[in-house]
């Protein structure tokens, strides 16, 4: 191994004991380990998993900032040390040979500078079967549908590895309670000038919990709907775009979700939208 890779991975987890065991085990059972597994618990009061995580020597616990996705792995790169990170979900799975997969890929750009970020693929287990899951483009409403076509614009968090030099400049943002915070993170790693590149033999497994999923899912539009009108404004500086977004996103919404759900389809709309507009003012207080 280069002296110059080491290997941070962050696992964010939140109310997932057993959950967090098996993807603690698989580390274990991996043939090398990561020079630093950090495990962030954002678990409410009574339903922390650090016992859990005591059981295995090789894991830095911490308690979580308890307000979101966004922020807790902001809390895992405030105490990272290596010169690539990686974050997984507490439900995913990594392969045994993650660790080498990971160097050997990093390894094989490492002429390039700035260093560039390394996507892989996701295996989605569910009843269903096993779906693949590739990064893809976001379209102008933000769903990450194009195919990249060799030029990637986004990225599958949990088979990603980020160069530790992009945290100097970039945080993942702390509205983003639950999704869009990785193509977020991906659009301010491009405006910074670094690249995404795909590789394949990056890879994990994926088993999502149905735990606080039912709460995830409630968020997702409303985290499109702020991180798609932040990309116009803040990254492309468009202004002309941000506003048309902003002023038809809602109504595409409403009537999506209206057909498919009646009116608590529009409810819900109306929902996302006022979680979306008070992420905007509360980022531009910020920026003020």
């Amino acid at each position: 191994m280069q002296s110059s890779f080491s290997l941070s991975l962050c696992i964010c987890t939140r109310n997932r004991p057993d959950d967090l065991q098996r993807c603690l085990q698989a580390i274990a059972n991996a043939a090398l380990l990561p020079d630093q597994v950090i495990v962030s618990d954002d678990g409410d009061d009574g339903k922390t998993v650090e016992g859990v995580a005591a059981a295995f020597p090789f894991v830095q616990y911490q308690r979580g900032p308890r307000i979101g996705l966004g922020a807790n792995r902001n809390a895992c790169i405030a105490v990272a040390t290596g010169s690539y990170v990686s974050f997984i979900d507490d439900d995913v799975i990594v392969p045994a040979t993650f660790v080498e997969e990971a160097r050997a890929v990093c390894q094989r750009h490492a002429a390039l500078q700035p260093p560039p970020i390394i996507t892989g693929i996701e295996y989605k287990h569910s009843s269903a079967g096993v779906a693949r899951v590739e990064p893809g483009n976001a379209d102008f409403w933000g769903f990450q549908r194009i195919p990249p076509e060799g030029t990637y614009r986004s990225l599958v968090i949990n088979a990603a590895i980020f160069p530790a030099s992009l945290f100097r400049s970039a945080l993942f943002d702390s509205q983003l309670r639950y999704g869009s915070e990785e193509i977020d993170m991906a659009r301010h790693a491009i405006s910074l000038g670094y690249t995404i590149l795909f590789d394949p033999a990056l890879h994990v497994d994926h088993y999502p919990s149905e735990i606080n999923r039912a709460e995830y899912v409630s968020q997702i539009d409303a985290s499109r709907m702020y991180a798609t009108a932040k990309n116009y404004w803040v990254y492309q500086r468009s202004s002309v775009k941000a506003i048309v977004f902003s002023l038809l996103a809602p109504l595409k919404l409403m009537l999506a979700l209206g057909r498919r759900f009646g009116l608590k389809g529009v409810k819900d709309s109306l929902s996302a939208t006022a979680t979306a507009c008070r992420y905007a003012v509360t980022a531009m207080r910020r920026e003020g």
